[in-house]
């Protein structure tokens, strides 16, 4: 399958844990949607450039929320 599928599958799976679920850590969505850290963080990358979610560093840990 095409990596850009791949992410976009991975970004979709993301979008609903956090419409779902509400904010949660970048630990917490590699948990939910059961990706590799790099597949994670390229899905992350995909939902921040279009603008569908907020990132914030807090101590250790980065926190997704949705816009």
């Amino acid at each position: 399958m095409e990596m850009k599928v791949v992410v976009g599958e991975t970004a979709g799976k993301i979008y609903q844990a956090l419409s779902s679920g509400g904010p949660q850590t970048v630990s917490q969505l590699k948990k939910k949607v059961d990706g590799s850290g790099e597949l994670v963080n390229f899905a992350l990358g995909w939902l921040a450039r279009e603008g569908k979610i907020d990132m914030v560093m807090e101590k250790k840990n980065i926190h997704v929320q949705l816009k």
